[in-house]
């Protein structure tokens, strides 16, 4: 399986093996991801792309041409489904990677940069997207190395990360931080404190354990603060069931409703937080 990143930035600007271009059947350039790829690479992939290509592609499909002036050495052209126009099988999305990472094979691509297809003016739901991209590449038997998830947007970057690291969680090591949130409470207070439980885990998966338990305790708070944008003070008093005590995060609303994409902040502070202290006071025990 390919090593899957999330990266916040321009999909031209890549320095990989691959960038993939979320095109048209025509495959003639057109807007946004496309119009990129086809403005700072070059005439040199239109013109490819007509040789290559005189019919275009299949929804799903996809085919490579020259990178043009782009770092990459390749453009992996892929058809997304149109949402807006009625095409609404996700298997027709998945496929766009699944195919794209065989043309990739087919290269000796290594390292591919993704954009998320189809979620532009085709209108696919983004959080759905992001799902089935992680799926069809973390499934795909692949000799790629490296896949980045490429968004250009703060939010979509932060929901990307928060998804991948539910779907493929990095590996922690043994004496780290990270290790501290191995085994998960048997219960949350709301469905998004097990986000952040699982990105904190992630976060910390290489920082070494402090020396006391003041400062693994300031640094796990700060981290938790950081990421929901306040201090965990400001709702400590508050009750489990009070909903004015929950800070809603679109980067963990999954799209299910009810709690989905909720923290509750004193959840965290009297019980989260000891959990982990506690497992840290074992450890030196």
């Amino acid at each position: 399986m390919p090593v899957i990143t999330a990266v916040l930035g321009d999909i031209t600007t890549q320095d990989v093996d691959a960038i993939v271009n979320a095109t048209n059947m025509a495959m003639r350039g057109s807007g946004g991801v496309d119009g990129a790829i086809h403005g700072r690479g070059g005439p040199t992939i239109l013109r490819d792309c007509i040789a290559r290509f005189p019919n275009g592609l299949a929804t799903g499909d996809a085919g490579w041409t020259t990178a043009g002036s782009l770092p990459a050495r390749w453009v992996i052209h892929t058809v997304g489904p149109n949402y807006r126009a009625g095409q609404r099988d996700r298997a027709l999305l998945e496929a766009c990677y699944r195919r794209a990472l065989e043309v990739a094979d087919e290269l000796g691509a290594r390292s591919v940069a993704f954009p998320l297809i189809s979620t532009g003016g085709y209108g696919w739901p983004r959080v759905d997207a992001i799902t089935a991209a992680i799926e069809a590449i973390a499934d795909a038997r692949s000799l790629v190395s490296e896949v980045r998830l490429v968004a250009s947007g703060e939010a979509v970057y932060k929901q990307v990360r928060a998804t991948l690291w539910v779907r493929c969680p990095p590996p922690v090591s043994t004496g780290t931080v990270g290790s501290l949130f191995e085994r998960e409470p048997i219960q949350y207070s709301l469905r998004g404190d097990a986000s952040l439980w699982r990105e904190l885990r992630a976060r910390f998966a290489d920082t070494p354990l402090p020396d006391d338990w003041f400062t693994l305790r300031t640094l796990i708070t700060h981290t938790i603060e950081q990421v929901v944008g306040e201090p965990l003070t400001n709702r400590e008093s508050a009750p489990w069931h009070d909903s004015a005590a929950a800070i809603y995060l679109p980067e963990f609303d999954p799209g299910h409703g009810m709690s989905a994409g909720h923290v509750h902040l004193p959840w965290w502070l009297h019980t989260g937080v000891p959990i982990l202290l506690d497992r840290y006071a074992a450890l030196s025990a």
